[in-house]
């Protein structure tokens, strides 16, 4: 389970600065993701947060959620709007359907630990595949379903952050997936919340 996290000695610290060499004055970057608001969720992504607290940045304010694709900075020199367009007239004619996934056992990043979200339909690979033929958008191959609990605070070994991580188990949790969002965060800051632009309801099934 984490054999990928501790091929890396320790874990890669977030600096909490504006990143200017890397956004170059574009004040948005944008994504597609899957909003996680069940009490049930909230309860088991606090808790785990919780557990793991010393380890991380406080004040991490995005809210829960799995992202589905990263678009990239918002410009027109970049992900510009008419992709965005494209991008929700496909996900509107496609019609997807309401499913369910759960939200699983605590893992890690080198940058962050993580909740694993199960998706034994693989509904979420057919929504990125709808998102990257619609807009040409090359994302990574590998793509890990997780919900982000925060940033490491400082490097820590990473055989320590698996002794925390399995000093806590919690239940999966099945939550309904029923709209897909697309969304923007402002790059200056990246603990931010987010702004949601476009809610895409899914078909009942």
């Amino acid at each position: 389970m984490f054999t990928e996290f501790l091929d890396v000695d320790i874990t890669c610290p977030t600096e909490l600065r504006d990143f200017p060499e890397w956004h170059k004055g574009v004040k948005y970057y944008g994504f597609w993701a899957i909003e996680v608001s069940t009490q049930a969720c909230h309860n088991k992504i606090n808790k785990h947060k919780t557990h793991l607290a010393d380890k991380l940045h406080p004040h991490y304010l995005r809210q829960p959620h799995v992202t589905l694709m990263a678009s990239g900075l918002l410009a027109d020199n970049h992900f510009h709007q008419d992709l965005i367009t494209k991008q929700v007239s496909q996900i509107k004619k496609s019609a997807f359907k309401a499913f369910s996934l759960k939200l699983s056992a605590c893992n890690s990043f080198s940058v962050c630990p993580y909740l694993s979200v199960l998706d034994p339909l693989c509904k979420l690979d057919a929504i990125r595949e709808c998102l990257n033929n619609s807009a040409e958008q090359n994302n990574p191959a590998k793509y890990t379903p997780h919900v982000t609990l925060g940033f490491y605070n400082k490097a820590y070994a990473t055989t320590e952050i698996v002794r925390d991580i399995v000093a806590l188990s919690t239940e999966d949790i099945e939550f309904k997936v029923n709209e897909i969002v697309f969304a923007q965060y402002e790059t200056k800051d990246v603990q931010g919340p987010y702004q949601v632009l476009h809610r895409i309801k899914l078909d009942d099934i």
